[in-house]
C-alpha cells in the first residue's frame, strides 16, 4: 500500500494524503478488522446531548500543517492532523527519535504489546519504502489548550511535550455511573471503549519522504488492510476548526455511545452559523442538513480505493477564471478528497498539463493564483471553496488505485480550509462547512 507523501513543503504540496496501495500483496488480510454499521436511523424531534471532545491543535509554520498530541502507553507522540489517511501512527525507537527535542515522540515497546494477528507489513510512502510493525497499546489524546500549556510551560520551566493531564486520568479506570460527562476521562471513554488500541510503529526510512507522523481520521476501510484509528472507536462526526481562535479538532459520538443517556440517537449533522466554547452544544445546533455536500464512496466501489475517503462530486473548478474541468456526462466527475494532511492541492496528471498549456497560451502571470471548487449541497444549491495561490503539484497517476477513473481526481488541502470550520458526518456521509 502507498501513501502519497511529499518531501518539501517548499516546493510541493501534500505532507500525507491519500491512501493508495502501491502492491496489495504487501498488506496482509485482516478479516478480523473493525466494521463499520451505520446505527439505524431514529426520527425524533428531541436531540439529547451528543458525547464530545474537543483536542487543541497547534500550527507548525516549518510543515504548513496542524499538529496533534496523544498518548500511546505512557509516552506522549505528535502528530500531523491527516483526514487523508486511516492510522494511528508512532516512530519506531531510534537514537534520534529518543532526543528531548525530538517533536514526534519516543516509543517505548515495553508499554505496549504485539496486535495479535497482524504481522508486519512493507509500506511505501512517497518512494521510500519500510516497515511498519502492528501493536497494541493504551490510547488517550492531549486535551490540555494551548493557552494552558503555555501558562503551565512558564509556571513550571516545562517542555511543550509535558505530560497531558488528560492522559494521567485516562489511564485510571473510569465508568459512564461514576463520571460525570463532562469529564476528559469519562469522554474518552465513552469514544473509544477499547482498553488496547491498534497502531503502526513506522521505521525511519518511512520517516525521510514525509518528514513526520500522520494520525489518519479516514475510519472506513476494506477489512483487508490494518484497522485505521478511528475504526476502533464510536467516533461518528467530527471537526477541523481552523477559524479565530484556538484550532481544535472536535470528536462527535453518538447517544448510544453514552449508556446513561437512554434517549434517541441523533440522526443527522448540518452547519451552525455560531462558534461556541461546547462542542456538544454546537453539534445540537447543527440541524440543517441542506447546506451539507453530500460525500460519494465511488473511489472504493469503483475505482479499487481502500480506504473510503471523505470524497465530494465537484460541479466545476476553475483557475485564474478560467474553466479547468466541469462534471458531465461526456467528461466524468470531478472527485474531490477533502485532505488536512495536505497543504495546498494535487490534481491529475491530466489537469495539471492542461492547465500549463491554457496559462502559458494566455500568458498569465501565475498558474494558480485563485483556484475555485464549486460544489452542489444536498438541496442543490451552490457552494464554492477557493485558495489564493495553492501550491499544487500533480498526482503520481491517472490511475492512483489500478483503474483509470472515468473524470478526474483533486486532493483538496488545508488552503481551501483555513479560517473555516470542517465538519465531516462519517455516517451521514457529509460535509459542510462554516465561516
Amino acid at each position: 500500500m502507498l501513501v502519497t507523501r511529499r518531501t518539501s513543503i517548499a516546493s510541493a504540496v501534500c505532507l500525507a494524503t491519500t491512501f493508495i496501495p502501491n502492491n496489495p500483496a504487501n498488506s496482509i488480510a485482516n478479516d478480523s478488522a473493525p466494521q463499520t454499521t451505520p446505527a439505524p436511523i431514529n426520527d425524533a424531534i428531541s436531540y439529547p446531548a451528543i458525547p464530545s471532545l474537543t483536542i487543541p491543535l497547534q500550527y507548525q509554520p516549518k510543515l504548513s500543517a496542524y499538529t496533534i498530541s496523544y498518548m500511546v502507553g505512557n509516552s506522549q507522540f505528535g502528530a500531523i492532523i491527516d483526514t487523508g489517511s486511516p492510522f494511528l501512527m508512532v516512530p519506531q525507537s531510534s537514537e534520534s527519535s529518543c532526543r528531548p527535542e525530538y517533536q514526534w515522540g519516543c516509543f517505548r515497546p515495553e508499554e505496549s504489546q504485539p496486535a495479535a494477528g497482524l504481522a508486519p507489513t512493507i509500506e511505501r510512502f512517497d518512494g521510500n519504502e519500510g516497515l511498519v510493525e502492528w501493536r497494541e497499546g493504551k490510547f488517550s489524546f492531549d486535551t490540555v489548550m494551548n493557552d494552558e500549556k503555555e501558562s503551565n510551560s512558564k509556571k513550571d520551566g516545562a517542555s511543550s511535550l509535558s505530560l497531558p493531564r488528560a492522559a494521567a486520568a485516562a489511564n485510571a479506570a473510569t465508568t459512564v455511573e461514576d463520571t460525570s460527562l463532562s469529564s476528559d476521562a469519562a469522554l474518552q471513554s465513552l469514544l473509544f471503549p477499547r482498553s488496547l488500541m491498534t497502531f503502526g510503529v513506522i521505521s525511519e526510512s518511512l520517516m525521510d519522504g514525509p518528514g513526520g507522523i500522520f494520525l489518519g481520521l479516514v475510519k472506513n476501510t476494506d477489512s483487508r488492510i490494518r484497522p485505521s484509528f478511528l475504526g476502533q472507536s464510536d467516533v461518528s462526526a467530527f471537526s477541523v476548526d481552523l477559524r479565530e481562535g484556538d484550532k481544535t479538532l472536535a470528536l462527535y459520538g453518538t447517544t448510544d455511545s453514552a449508556i446513561a443517556v437512554e434517549q434517541p440517537r441523533m440522526r443527522s449533522l448540518s452547519s451552525s452559523k455560531k462558534k461556541t466554547d461546547s462542542a456538544s452544544t454546537g453539534l445540537n445546533d447543527m440541524l440543517n442538513t441542506q447546506n451539507a455536500i453530500p460525500l460519494v464512496h465511488d473511489l472504493n466501489t469503483k475505482y479499487g480505493d481502500p480506504t473510503i475517503h471523505y470524497v465530494g462530486v465537484a460541479s466545476t473548478i476553475t483557475a485564474n477564471g478560467y474553466n479547468l474541468a466541469s462534471t458531465s456526462r461526456r467528461n466524468g466527475k470531478i472527485y474531490c478528497i477533502f485532505d488536512t494532511g495536505c497543504s495546498g492541492m494535487s490534481i491529475s496528471p491530466g489537469l495539471f498539463d492542461e492547465r500549463y498549456d491554457t496559462a502559458r497560451a494566455q500568458k498569465e502571470k501565475s498558474l494558480w493564483g485563485t483556484v475555485d471548487v464549486e460544489f452542489k449541497t444536498i438541496s442543490g444549491e451552490s457552494v464554492t471553496m477557493s485558495a489564493k495561490r495553492p501550491i499544487t503539484t500533480p498526482l503520481g497517476s491517472e490511475r492512483p488505485w489500478g483503474k483509470k477513473l472515468d473524470g478526474h481526481l483533486i486532493v483538496l488541502g488545508l488552503a481551501f480550509f483555513e479560517g473555516a470550520r470542517m465538519t465531516v458526518d462519517i455516517d451521514g456521509d457529509k460535509i459542510w462547512f462554516e465561516d
